[in-house]
Protein backbone atom coordinates (compact mmCIF):
# COMPACT_ATOMS: atom_id res chain seq x y z
CA UNK A 1 0.00 0.00 0.00
CA UNK A 2 1.32 3.42 -0.99
CA UNK A 3 1.89 5.75 1.95
CA UNK A 4 1.67 9.52 1.46
CA UNK A 5 4.29 10.60 3.95
CA UNK A 6 3.91 13.67 6.14
CA UNK A 7 7.06 14.98 4.55
CA UNK A 8 5.00 15.99 1.54
CA UNK A 9 4.42 19.14 3.55
CA UNK A 10 7.99 20.04 2.70
CA UNK A 11 7.17 19.67 -0.99
CA UNK A 12 4.26 22.02 -0.62
CA UNK A 13 6.55 24.72 0.67
CA UNK A 14 8.28 24.52 -2.67
CA UNK A 15 5.47 23.65 -5.01
CA UNK A 16 2.32 25.50 -4.05
CA UNK A 17 1.68 28.31 -6.46
CA UNK A 18 -0.48 30.28 -4.01
CA UNK A 19 -0.01 28.99 -0.45
CA UNK A 20 -3.06 28.44 1.70
CA UNK A 21 -3.66 31.21 4.14
CA UNK A 22 -2.18 33.86 1.87
CA UNK A 23 -4.19 36.73 0.42
CA UNK A 24 -7.10 36.13 2.80
CA UNK A 25 -7.75 32.55 1.73
CA UNK A 26 -10.08 30.59 3.98
CA UNK A 27 -11.54 27.11 4.10
CA UNK A 28 -15.06 26.30 2.91
CA UNK A 29 -16.30 22.87 3.95
CA UNK A 30 -18.09 20.91 1.23
CA UNK A 31 -20.42 18.15 2.49
CA UNK A 32 -20.24 14.73 0.77
CA UNK A 33 -22.91 13.90 -1.77
CA UNK A 34 -26.32 13.51 -0.21
CA UNK A 35 -28.66 13.26 -3.19
CA UNK A 36 -28.74 16.83 -4.50
CA UNK A 37 -25.49 18.57 -3.58
CA UNK A 38 -23.28 18.06 -6.63
CA UNK A 39 -19.73 19.36 -6.29
CA UNK A 40 -20.05 21.42 -9.47
CA UNK A 41 -23.19 23.13 -8.16
CA UNK A 42 -21.47 23.97 -4.88
CA UNK A 43 -18.41 25.51 -6.54
CA UNK A 44 -20.18 27.19 -9.45
CA UNK A 45 -22.72 28.54 -6.98
CA UNK A 46 -20.09 30.91 -5.66
CA UNK A 47 -20.36 32.93 -8.86
CA UNK A 48 -22.89 35.73 -9.18
CA UNK A 49 -25.31 36.14 -12.07
CA UNK A 50 -22.97 38.61 -13.77
CA UNK A 51 -20.12 36.09 -13.61
CA UNK A 52 -18.29 37.83 -10.77
CA UNK A 53 -16.87 35.58 -8.09
CA UNK A 54 -18.74 35.64 -4.78
CA UNK A 55 -15.72 34.26 -2.91
CA UNK A 56 -12.47 34.27 -4.90
CA UNK A 57 -10.43 33.28 -1.82
CA UNK A 58 -12.30 30.07 -1.03
CA UNK A 59 -10.40 26.84 -0.44
CA UNK A 60 -12.88 24.00 -0.93
CA UNK A 61 -12.26 21.33 1.70
CA UNK A 62 -13.65 17.84 1.03
CA UNK A 63 -14.22 15.31 3.81
CA UNK A 64 -11.93 12.31 3.92
CA UNK A 65 -13.80 9.07 3.40
CA UNK A 66 -16.56 10.96 1.60
CA UNK A 67 -17.83 10.54 -1.97
CA UNK A 68 -18.62 13.48 -4.25
CA UNK A 69 -20.39 13.57 -7.60
CA UNK A 70 -19.93 16.12 -10.36
CA UNK A 71 -22.41 16.10 -13.25
CA UNK A 72 -21.38 19.29 -15.07
CA UNK A 73 -18.10 20.96 -15.93
CA UNK A 74 -16.60 23.32 -13.34
CA UNK A 75 -15.33 26.51 -14.98
CA UNK A 76 -13.13 28.72 -12.82
CA UNK A 77 -13.23 31.94 -14.81
CA UNK A 78 -10.45 34.25 -13.66
CA UNK A 79 -9.96 32.84 -10.17
CA UNK A 80 -7.78 30.14 -8.63
CA UNK A 81 -9.71 26.95 -7.90
CA UNK A 82 -8.38 25.26 -4.77
CA UNK A 83 -9.69 21.84 -3.68
CA UNK A 84 -8.08 19.91 -0.82
CA UNK A 85 -8.92 17.18 1.68
CA UNK A 86 -9.51 17.97 5.33
CA UNK A 87 -6.65 17.36 7.75
CA UNK A 88 -6.80 14.25 9.92
CA UNK A 89 -4.56 12.41 12.34
CA UNK A 90 -6.08 9.05 11.39
CA UNK A 91 -5.59 6.87 8.35
CA UNK A 92 -8.82 7.98 6.67
CA UNK A 93 -9.10 7.56 2.87
CA UNK A 94 -8.94 10.60 0.67
CA UNK A 95 -12.24 11.97 -0.62
CA UNK A 96 -13.30 10.55 -3.99
CA UNK A 97 -14.85 12.66 -6.75
CA UNK A 98 -16.72 10.83 -9.54
CA UNK A 99 -17.88 12.28 -12.84
CA UNK A 100 -21.58 11.40 -12.92
CA UNK A 101 -24.13 11.31 -15.77
CA UNK A 102 -25.97 14.58 -16.34
CA UNK A 103 -29.78 14.12 -16.38
CA UNK A 104 -30.07 15.92 -19.74
CA UNK A 105 -27.29 14.16 -21.66
CA UNK A 106 -27.11 10.89 -19.69
CA UNK A 107 -23.33 11.28 -19.98
CA UNK A 108 -20.70 12.37 -17.46
CA UNK A 109 -19.29 15.86 -18.10
CA UNK A 110 -16.45 16.09 -20.57
CA UNK A 111 -14.02 16.92 -17.76
CA UNK A 112 -14.04 17.86 -14.10
CA UNK A 113 -12.51 21.32 -14.62
CA UNK A 114 -12.42 23.53 -17.69
CA UNK A 115 -9.56 25.72 -16.50
CA UNK A 116 -10.12 29.42 -17.11
CA UNK A 117 -7.94 30.22 -14.09
CA UNK A 118 -5.24 28.55 -12.00
CA UNK A 119 -5.94 25.26 -10.17
CA UNK A 120 -4.47 23.76 -7.03
CA UNK A 121 -5.71 20.26 -6.11
CA UNK A 122 -4.31 18.22 -3.19
CA UNK A 123 -5.16 14.84 -1.64
CA UNK A 124 -8.18 14.21 -3.88
CA UNK A 125 -9.16 11.05 -5.80
CA UNK A 126 -10.87 11.69 -9.15
CA UNK A 127 -12.47 9.12 -11.44
CA UNK A 128 -13.93 9.79 -14.88
CA UNK A 129 -16.99 7.63 -14.17
CA UNK A 130 -19.12 6.50 -11.22
CA UNK A 131 -17.40 3.23 -10.34
CA UNK A 132 -20.14 1.84 -8.04
CA UNK A 133 -22.20 1.37 -11.25
CA UNK A 134 -19.76 -0.40 -13.63
CA UNK A 135 -22.03 0.15 -16.63
CA UNK A 136 -21.19 3.85 -16.46
CA UNK A 137 -17.76 2.99 -17.87
CA UNK A 138 -19.37 2.83 -21.31
CA UNK A 139 -20.10 6.56 -21.08
CA UNK A 140 -16.53 7.48 -20.14
CA UNK A 141 -15.50 10.96 -21.30
CA UNK A 142 -12.22 12.40 -22.51
CA UNK A 143 -10.40 14.28 -19.73
CA UNK A 144 -10.33 15.45 -16.12
CA UNK A 145 -8.54 18.81 -16.46
CA UNK A 146 -8.24 20.99 -19.54
CA UNK A 147 -6.83 24.49 -19.97
CA UNK A 148 -8.89 26.70 -22.27
CA UNK A 149 -7.11 29.96 -21.47
CA UNK A 150 -3.42 30.82 -21.85
CA UNK A 151 -0.81 31.31 -19.14
CA UNK A 152 -2.40 29.19 -16.41
CA UNK A 153 -0.85 27.17 -13.59
CA UNK A 154 -1.99 23.69 -12.55
CA UNK A 155 -0.73 21.95 -9.41
CA UNK A 156 -1.77 18.38 -8.62
CA UNK A 157 -0.21 17.05 -5.43
CA UNK A 158 -0.85 13.71 -3.67
CA UNK A 159 -3.88 13.00 -5.87
CA UNK A 160 -5.15 9.95 -7.74
CA UNK A 161 -6.53 10.43 -11.26
CA UNK A 162 -8.14 7.49 -13.03
CA UNK A 163 -10.38 6.59 -15.95
CA UNK A 164 -10.50 8.82 -19.00
CA UNK A 165 -10.76 7.74 -22.62
CA UNK A 166 -8.47 10.53 -23.81
CA UNK A 167 -6.07 12.09 -21.30
CA UNK A 168 -6.14 12.91 -17.61
CA UNK A 169 -4.71 16.40 -18.22
CA UNK A 170 -4.89 18.32 -21.48
CA UNK A 171 -3.82 21.84 -22.42
CA UNK A 172 -5.70 23.21 -25.40
CA UNK A 173 -4.17 26.60 -24.59
CA UNK A 174 -0.54 27.15 -23.60
CA UNK A 175 -0.08 26.87 -19.82
CA UNK A 176 2.61 28.53 -17.75
CA UNK A 177 3.46 25.85 -15.18
CA UNK A 178 2.17 22.33 -14.64
CA UNK A 179 3.34 20.57 -11.47
CA UNK A 180 2.30 16.97 -10.87
CA UNK A 181 3.83 15.49 -7.72
CA UNK A 182 3.17 12.48 -5.49
CA UNK A 183 0.22 11.38 -7.64
CA UNK A 184 -1.09 8.13 -9.10
CA UNK A 185 -2.27 8.28 -12.72
CA UNK A 186 -4.18 5.09 -13.61
CA UNK A 187 -6.41 3.67 -16.37
CA UNK A 188 -5.54 6.01 -19.22
CA UNK A 189 -7.74 5.10 -22.19
CA UNK A 190 -10.84 3.04 -22.95
CA UNK A 191 -11.39 1.49 -26.37
CA UNK A 192 -15.13 1.32 -25.78
CA UNK A 193 -15.17 5.10 -26.31
CA UNK A 194 -11.98 5.98 -28.18
CA UNK A 195 -9.01 4.45 -30.03
CA UNK A 196 -5.41 3.51 -29.34
CA UNK A 197 -4.18 6.99 -30.19
CA UNK A 198 -5.86 8.09 -26.94
CA UNK A 199 -5.11 7.10 -23.37
CA UNK A 200 -2.46 9.57 -22.23
CA UNK A 201 -1.30 10.92 -18.91
CA UNK A 202 -0.87 14.50 -20.09
CA UNK A 203 -1.42 16.03 -23.52
CA UNK A 204 0.34 19.37 -23.91
CA UNK A 205 0.17 19.69 -27.67
CA UNK A 206 -1.65 23.04 -27.45
CA UNK A 207 1.34 25.38 -27.60
CA UNK A 208 4.21 26.17 -25.25
CA UNK A 209 4.72 25.14 -21.64
CA UNK A 210 7.04 27.23 -19.47
CA UNK A 211 7.64 24.43 -16.94
CA UNK A 212 6.38 20.85 -16.91
CA UNK A 213 7.38 19.21 -13.63
CA UNK A 214 6.42 15.58 -12.91
CA UNK A 215 8.17 14.19 -9.84
CA UNK A 216 7.47 11.19 -7.56
CA UNK A 217 4.40 9.90 -9.39
CA UNK A 218 3.21 6.41 -10.34
CA UNK A 219 1.71 5.82 -13.80
CA UNK A 220 -0.08 2.53 -14.42
CA UNK A 221 -2.18 1.24 -17.35
CA UNK A 222 -1.82 3.67 -20.23
CA UNK A 223 -2.64 2.90 -23.85
CA UNK A 224 -0.83 5.67 -25.68
CA UNK A 225 1.74 7.98 -24.03
CA UNK A 226 2.55 9.47 -20.65
CA UNK A 227 3.48 12.81 -22.25
CA UNK A 228 2.13 13.85 -25.66
CA UNK A 229 3.72 16.97 -27.15
CA UNK A 230 3.96 15.44 -30.62
CA UNK A 231 3.44 17.76 -33.59
CA UNK A 232 3.74 20.76 -31.29
CA UNK A 233 4.18 24.32 -32.53
CA UNK A 234 6.05 25.71 -29.49
CA UNK A 235 8.50 24.55 -26.83
CA UNK A 236 8.33 22.86 -23.49
CA UNK A 237 10.83 25.34 -22.08
CA UNK A 238 11.70 23.27 -19.01
CA UNK A 239 10.94 19.59 -18.35
CA UNK A 240 11.63 17.69 -15.15
CA UNK A 241 10.46 14.06 -15.30
CA UNK A 242 12.08 12.48 -12.27
CA UNK A 243 11.56 9.65 -9.76
CA UNK A 244 8.44 8.31 -11.47
CA UNK A 245 7.36 4.66 -11.49
CA UNK A 246 5.81 3.66 -14.83
CA UNK A 247 4.08 0.28 -15.02
CA UNK A 248 2.17 -1.50 -17.79
CA UNK A 249 1.97 0.86 -20.72
CA UNK A 250 1.27 -0.14 -24.30
CA UNK A 251 2.98 3.10 -25.43
CA UNK A 252 1.21 2.91 -28.75
CA UNK A 253 2.75 6.14 -30.10
CA UNK A 254 5.70 6.29 -27.73
CA UNK A 255 6.48 6.68 -24.03
CA UNK A 256 7.57 10.34 -23.81
CA UNK A 257 6.63 12.10 -27.05
CA UNK A 258 8.22 15.48 -26.39
CA UNK A 259 7.98 17.41 -29.63
CA UNK A 260 9.67 20.81 -29.55
CA UNK A 261 11.91 21.40 -26.56
CA UNK A 262 13.39 24.52 -25.02
CA UNK A 263 16.34 25.27 -22.79
CA UNK A 264 16.39 22.32 -20.35
CA UNK A 265 15.14 18.75 -20.02
CA UNK A 266 15.75 16.33 -17.14
CA UNK A 267 14.65 12.69 -17.34
CA UNK A 268 16.25 10.69 -14.56
CA UNK A 269 15.80 8.20 -11.73
CA UNK A 270 12.63 6.73 -13.25
CA UNK A 271 11.56 3.08 -12.95
CA UNK A 272 9.98 1.42 -16.00
CA UNK A 273 8.20 -1.95 -15.88
CA UNK A 274 6.79 -3.10 -19.24
CA UNK A 275 6.54 0.58 -20.13
CA UNK A 276 6.91 0.10 -23.91
CA UNK A 277 4.91 -3.11 -23.86
CA UNK A 278 3.81 -3.07 -27.52
CA UNK A 279 7.48 -3.23 -28.48
CA UNK A 280 9.36 -1.95 -31.49
CA UNK A 281 7.48 -2.99 -34.62
CA UNK A 282 7.14 -2.35 -38.32
CA UNK A 283 3.69 -0.82 -38.12
CA UNK A 284 2.82 2.20 -40.24
CA UNK A 285 -0.22 3.07 -38.12
CA UNK A 286 1.83 3.35 -34.95
CA UNK A 287 4.84 4.86 -36.69
CA UNK A 288 2.78 7.70 -38.15
CA UNK A 289 3.26 9.59 -34.85
CA UNK A 290 6.98 8.85 -34.36
CA UNK A 291 7.91 11.39 -37.02
CA UNK A 292 9.19 14.27 -34.85
CA UNK A 293 12.74 12.93 -34.69
CA UNK A 294 13.03 12.68 -38.48
CA UNK A 295 14.85 9.35 -38.12
CA UNK A 296 14.00 6.27 -40.21
CA UNK A 297 14.13 2.54 -39.56
CA UNK A 298 15.50 -0.10 -41.93
CA UNK A 299 12.24 -0.01 -43.92
CA UNK A 300 12.22 3.76 -44.38
CA UNK A 301 9.46 4.30 -41.81
CA UNK A 302 9.68 6.61 -38.78
CA UNK A 303 11.98 5.04 -36.22
CA UNK A 304 10.33 3.92 -32.99
CA UNK A 305 12.01 4.97 -29.74
CA UNK A 306 10.71 5.33 -26.21
CA UNK A 307 11.70 9.01 -25.94
CA UNK A 308 11.86 11.34 -28.93
CA UNK A 309 11.74 15.02 -29.78
CA UNK A 310 12.29 17.48 -32.60
CA UNK A 311 16.10 17.71 -32.91
CA UNK A 312 17.89 20.88 -31.89
CA UNK A 313 21.38 21.74 -30.69
CA UNK A 314 20.42 24.07 -27.86
CA UNK A 315 18.41 22.03 -25.33
CA UNK A 316 20.52 20.90 -22.38
CA UNK A 317 19.59 17.27 -21.72
CA UNK A 318 20.08 15.21 -18.58
CA UNK A 319 18.87 11.63 -19.10
CA UNK A 320 20.39 9.30 -16.52
CA UNK A 321 19.79 6.52 -14.02
CA UNK A 322 16.51 5.35 -15.53
CA UNK A 323 15.99 1.60 -15.10
CA UNK A 324 13.68 -0.67 -17.11
CA UNK A 325 12.47 -4.25 -17.02
CA UNK A 326 10.67 -6.50 -19.48
CA UNK A 327 8.83 -8.96 -17.21
CA UNK A 328 8.32 -12.61 -18.19
CA UNK A 329 4.72 -11.73 -19.07
CA UNK A 330 5.91 -8.85 -21.22
CA UNK A 331 8.46 -11.04 -22.96
CA UNK A 332 5.81 -13.68 -23.60
CA UNK A 333 3.84 -11.10 -25.61
CA UNK A 334 6.90 -10.37 -27.73
CA UNK A 335 7.32 -14.12 -28.24
CA UNK A 336 3.63 -14.55 -29.16
CA UNK A 337 4.19 -12.32 -32.17
CA UNK A 338 6.15 -15.15 -33.79
CA UNK A 339 3.01 -17.32 -33.84
CA UNK A 340 0.22 -17.05 -36.41
CA UNK A 341 -2.06 -15.18 -36.87
CA UNK A 342 -0.19 -12.24 -35.35
CA UNK A 343 3.27 -12.94 -36.71
CA UNK A 344 5.72 -10.02 -36.74
CA UNK A 345 8.49 -9.64 -39.27
CA UNK A 346 10.98 -8.69 -37.99
CA UNK A 347 10.35 -10.05 -34.52
CA UNK A 348 9.04 -7.76 -31.79
CA UNK A 349 11.74 -6.39 -29.50
CA UNK A 350 11.84 -3.93 -26.62
CA UNK A 351 13.16 -1.18 -28.89
CA UNK A 352 15.68 1.58 -28.25
CA UNK A 353 15.07 4.16 -25.53
CA UNK A 354 16.55 7.17 -27.35
CA UNK A 355 16.89 8.68 -30.79
CA UNK A 356 20.29 8.91 -32.44
CA UNK A 357 20.13 12.66 -31.90
CA UNK A 358 19.56 12.33 -28.14
CA UNK A 359 22.36 9.78 -27.88
CA UNK A 360 24.70 12.22 -29.58
CA UNK A 361 23.62 15.06 -27.29
CA UNK A 362 24.29 12.93 -24.20
CA UNK A 363 27.61 11.58 -25.38
CA UNK A 364 29.12 9.18 -22.85
CA UNK A 365 26.13 9.75 -20.53
CA UNK A 366 23.94 7.80 -22.96
CA UNK A 367 25.41 4.62 -21.44
CA UNK A 368 23.62 5.35 -18.15
CA UNK A 369 20.45 6.82 -19.61
CA UNK A 370 18.36 3.62 -19.47
CA UNK A 371 19.68 0.43 -17.89
CA UNK A 372 18.04 -2.99 -17.27
CA UNK A 373 17.11 -4.17 -13.79
CA UNK A 374 15.65 -7.28 -12.17
CA UNK A 375 13.36 -5.88 -9.48
CA UNK A 376 9.90 -7.36 -8.93
CA UNK A 377 7.16 -5.01 -7.74
CA UNK A 378 4.99 -6.31 -4.93
CA UNK A 379 1.51 -5.91 -6.43
CA UNK A 380 0.66 -4.33 -9.81
CA UNK A 381 -1.91 -4.98 -12.57
CA UNK A 382 -1.19 -7.50 -15.30
CA UNK A 383 0.42 -6.57 -18.61
CA UNK A 384 -2.22 -5.74 -21.26
CA UNK A 385 -1.35 -8.80 -23.38
CA UNK A 386 -4.88 -9.57 -24.59
CA UNK A 387 -5.42 -6.02 -25.85
CA UNK A 388 -2.10 -6.06 -27.70
CA UNK A 389 -2.80 -9.48 -29.22
CA UNK A 390 -6.25 -8.28 -30.32
CA UNK A 391 -4.62 -5.28 -31.99
CA UNK A 392 -2.33 -7.50 -34.05
CA UNK A 393 -4.87 -10.16 -35.10
CA UNK A 394 -6.57 -9.91 -38.53
CA UNK A 395 -10.22 -8.87 -38.87
CA UNK A 396 -11.33 -12.35 -39.91
CA UNK A 397 -13.23 -14.59 -37.50
CA UNK A 398 -12.85 -16.51 -35.26
CA UNK A 399 -9.84 -14.58 -33.96
CA UNK A 400 -11.09 -11.17 -35.08
CA UNK A 401 -8.84 -8.27 -34.20
CA UNK A 402 -7.89 -4.77 -35.28
CA UNK A 403 -5.42 -5.88 -37.97
CA UNK A 404 -2.97 -3.24 -36.72
CA UNK A 405 -5.38 -0.34 -37.28
CA UNK A 406 -6.89 2.14 -34.83
CA UNK A 407 -10.39 0.95 -35.69
CA UNK A 408 -12.16 -0.62 -32.73
CA UNK A 409 -15.11 -2.29 -34.42
CA UNK A 410 -14.21 -5.80 -33.24
CA UNK A 411 -13.18 -4.75 -29.73
CA UNK A 412 -15.12 -5.77 -26.63
CA UNK A 413 -14.47 -5.57 -22.91
CA UNK A 414 -12.71 -8.95 -22.71
CA UNK A 415 -9.78 -7.29 -24.50
CA UNK A 416 -9.60 -4.39 -22.03
CA UNK A 417 -6.45 -3.94 -19.97
CA UNK A 418 -6.38 -4.99 -16.32
CA UNK A 419 -8.58 -2.09 -15.25
CA UNK A 420 -8.91 -1.79 -11.48
CA UNK A 421 -11.13 0.28 -9.21
CA UNK A 422 -10.08 3.16 -6.98
CA UNK A 423 -9.94 0.89 -3.94
CA UNK A 424 -7.22 -1.25 -5.56
CA UNK A 425 -4.96 1.67 -6.42
CA UNK A 426 -5.58 3.25 -3.02
CA UNK A 427 -5.32 0.19 -0.76
CA UNK A 428 -3.68 -2.75 -2.57
CA UNK A 429 -1.32 -1.71 -5.36
CA UNK A 430 2.26 -1.75 -4.13
CA UNK A 431 5.09 -0.61 -6.40
CA UNK A 432 7.82 -1.10 -3.82
CA UNK A 433 10.58 -3.65 -4.39
CA UNK A 434 13.22 -5.40 -2.31
CA UNK A 435 15.64 -3.08 -0.58
CA UNK A 436 18.36 -5.60 -1.40
CA UNK A 437 17.96 -4.95 -5.12
CA UNK A 438 20.68 -2.80 -6.64
CA UNK A 439 18.22 -0.16 -7.86
CA UNK A 440 17.35 0.68 -4.25
CA UNK A 441 20.46 2.88 -4.19
CA UNK A 442 20.97 3.44 -7.95
CA UNK A 443 19.27 6.81 -8.38
CA UNK A 444 21.05 10.16 -8.21
CA UNK A 445 22.42 10.68 -4.71
CA UNK A 446 22.07 6.97 -3.81
CA UNK A 447 18.27 7.06 -3.49
CA UNK A 448 15.86 4.35 -4.71
CA UNK A 449 14.86 4.49 -8.36
CA UNK A 450 11.23 5.39 -9.09
CA UNK A 451 8.45 7.00 -7.07
CA UNK A 452 9.85 7.51 -3.57
CA UNK A 453 6.37 7.49 -2.02
CA UNK A 454 6.74 3.69 -2.01
CA UNK A 455 9.72 4.15 0.36
CA UNK A 456 8.50 6.82 2.80
CA UNK A 457 11.64 6.95 4.94
CA UNK A 458 13.84 7.54 1.90
CA UNK A 459 11.34 10.10 0.61
CA UNK A 460 11.68 12.05 3.84
CA UNK A 461 15.47 12.11 3.45
CA UNK A 462 15.20 13.08 -0.22
CA UNK A 463 12.85 15.95 0.56
CA UNK A 464 15.26 17.29 3.17
CA UNK A 465 18.10 17.30 0.63
CA UNK A 466 18.23 20.89 -0.71
CA UNK A 467 19.32 19.84 -4.20
CA UNK A 468 16.04 17.98 -4.80
CA UNK A 469 13.51 20.79 -4.37
CA UNK A 470 11.62 22.32 -7.28
CA UNK A 471 12.36 26.02 -7.10
CA UNK A 472 10.27 28.71 -8.66
CA UNK A 473 11.31 29.12 -12.31
CA UNK A 474 13.00 32.18 -13.72
CA UNK A 475 12.15 32.72 -17.38
CA UNK A 476 10.57 29.28 -17.39
CA UNK A 477 13.70 27.49 -16.09
CA UNK A 478 14.06 26.50 -12.41
CA UNK A 479 17.43 27.05 -10.81
CA UNK A 480 19.79 24.11 -11.32
CA UNK A 481 23.31 23.12 -10.39
CA UNK A 482 24.61 20.18 -12.36
CA UNK A 483 27.98 18.76 -13.39
CA UNK A 484 27.86 16.57 -16.50
CA UNK A 485 30.01 13.63 -17.47
CA UNK A 486 32.99 14.64 -19.61
CA UNK A 487 32.92 13.72 -23.28
CA UNK A 488 34.60 11.78 -24.72
CA UNK A 489 35.38 9.43 -21.85
CA UNK A 490 37.84 7.68 -21.90
CA UNK A 491 39.80 10.39 -23.75
CA UNK A 492 43.20 11.16 -25.30
CA UNK A 493 44.47 13.80 -24.90
CA UNK A 494 41.57 16.28 -24.62
CA UNK A 495 38.01 16.16 -23.33
CA UNK A 496 35.16 18.62 -22.68
CA UNK A 497 33.56 19.12 -19.28
CA UNK A 498 30.12 20.74 -19.24
CA UNK A 499 28.17 22.08 -16.28
CA UNK A 500 25.04 24.12 -15.58
CA UNK A 501 24.71 26.87 -12.99
CA UNK A 502 21.31 27.92 -11.72
CA UNK A 503 22.60 31.34 -10.74
CA UNK A 504 25.70 33.46 -11.24
CA UNK A 505 28.50 33.20 -8.69
CA UNK A 506 32.13 32.50 -7.89
CA UNK A 507 32.86 29.11 -9.46
CA UNK A 508 35.83 26.75 -9.56
CA UNK A 509 36.46 23.64 -11.63
CA UNK A 510 39.55 21.69 -10.55
CA UNK A 511 41.05 18.38 -11.75
CA UNK A 512 42.71 16.00 -9.23
CA UNK A 513 44.61 12.73 -9.56
CA UNK A 514 43.84 9.59 -7.53
CA UNK A 515 46.19 10.81 -4.75
CA UNK A 516 44.10 13.95 -4.32
CA UNK A 517 46.77 16.19 -5.83
CA UNK A 518 45.64 19.14 -7.91
CA UNK A 519 46.41 18.62 -11.61
CA UNK A 520 44.75 21.63 -13.20
CA UNK A 521 42.43 24.53 -12.39
CA UNK A 522 40.12 24.92 -15.35
CA UNK A 523 37.78 27.60 -13.95
CA UNK A 524 38.24 30.13 -11.17
CA UNK A 525 36.10 33.23 -11.16
CA UNK A 526 32.62 34.70 -11.40
CA UNK A 527 30.43 32.91 -13.98
CA UNK A 528 26.94 33.67 -15.26
CA UNK A 529 23.99 31.31 -14.84
CA UNK A 530 23.47 28.73 -17.58
CA UNK A 531 25.49 26.08 -19.35
CA UNK A 532 29.28 26.23 -19.62
CA UNK A 533 31.66 24.02 -21.64
CA UNK A 534 35.34 23.78 -20.64
CA UNK A 535 38.09 21.92 -22.48
CA UNK A 536 40.71 19.94 -20.53
CA UNK A 537 43.96 19.20 -22.39
CA UNK A 538 45.79 16.36 -20.62
CA UNK A 539 48.80 16.20 -22.94
CA UNK A 540 51.17 16.87 -20.05
CA UNK A 541 49.88 14.19 -17.65
CA UNK A 542 50.02 10.40 -17.66
CA UNK A 543 47.28 7.85 -18.27
CA UNK A 544 44.97 7.00 -15.41
CA UNK A 545 41.88 7.93 -13.45
CA UNK A 546 41.24 11.59 -12.64
CA UNK A 547 38.53 13.45 -10.72
CA UNK A 548 37.05 16.85 -11.48
CA UNK A 549 35.25 18.92 -8.87
CA UNK A 550 32.84 21.81 -9.51
CA UNK A 551 32.07 24.31 -6.73
CA UNK A 552 29.78 27.33 -6.85
CA UNK A 553 28.41 29.05 -3.78
CA UNK A 554 27.69 26.32 -1.21
CA UNK A 555 27.15 23.63 -3.87
CA UNK A 556 29.67 21.12 -5.17
CA UNK A 557 29.81 18.00 -7.33
CA UNK A 558 32.53 15.51 -8.28
CA UNK A 559 32.87 13.11 -11.23
CA UNK A 560 35.63 10.86 -12.50
CA UNK A 561 37.19 10.47 -15.94
CA UNK A 562 39.73 8.16 -17.60
CA UNK A 563 42.75 9.26 -19.65
CA UNK A 564 44.07 6.51 -21.95
CA UNK A 565 47.22 7.30 -23.95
Amino acid sequence: MRTMHLATAVVLALLVLVPLGANGQHNVRVPPFGGTNYLNDFINGDSLANGARRDSNAVYVLTRGGSYLSNAVIQNRGYTLRIIANDTTGNVPKPAVYLYPNPQTQLPPGQLVDMRGNCFIKNIIISGYFEPLPGNLNALQGALFNTTAVGLNLTLDSCMLTNTNGNHVRTDQAPKTIRITNCIFANMGYLGRSNLGAGKGIDVRGGSVDSLIMVNNTFVNWQDRIIRHFSSTANIKFLRFEHNTCVDGMSYHGFLSLGRMGRRAIIRDNLLIDAFAAGQDTDGTRQAEFTDSGEKDAFGLPRMTWVFSVPNDTTVWTIAHNYYRITPAGQSFFDSASILPIVANPALVKGQPLTYHLNSRLGADSAIAFQPHTADLVNVPKVMKEMMKWYRRPFALPDSGAAKTKGTGTWNSKFDFDRRYITYYRDTMDCSYSTSNSIYTAATGGYPVGDLNWFPTRLSTWLADPVNGVSQPVDGVPALFELHQNYPNPFNPATTISFTLGKAGITTLVVYNVLGQKVATLVSGNLSAGRHDVKFDASAVSSGMYFYRLESGNLSSVKKMMLLK
